[in-house]
């Protein structure tokens, strides 16, 4: 699965630094010092955004109903 971030060089507005945020889960951002910190940042930030869902998914599962694991 390919997951896209969008990264902002925070230098354009004196600071120091990257921003990232995922185009296909907004909620998820990240920050570093350096693109490679900003997007090792933003993959944790993904993993908690996913672990979340999953969570609230199986908490409202219905009688029949099961969650399983796919690999896209």
């Amino acid at each position: 699965m390919e997951i896209t971030a969008l990264i902002h060089d925070c230098s354009a507005e004196s600071e120091t630094g990257f921003a990232a945020t995922c185009v296909e889960f907004p909620e998820a951002n990240g920050q570093g010092e350096t693109v490679e910190a900003c997007l090792e940042n933003l993959r944790g930030s993904i993993r908690d955004v996913l672990a979340y869902r999953k969570e609230q998914a199986a908490k409202a599962l219905l009688a029949g109903e099961r969650l399983e694991v796919v690999f896209a």
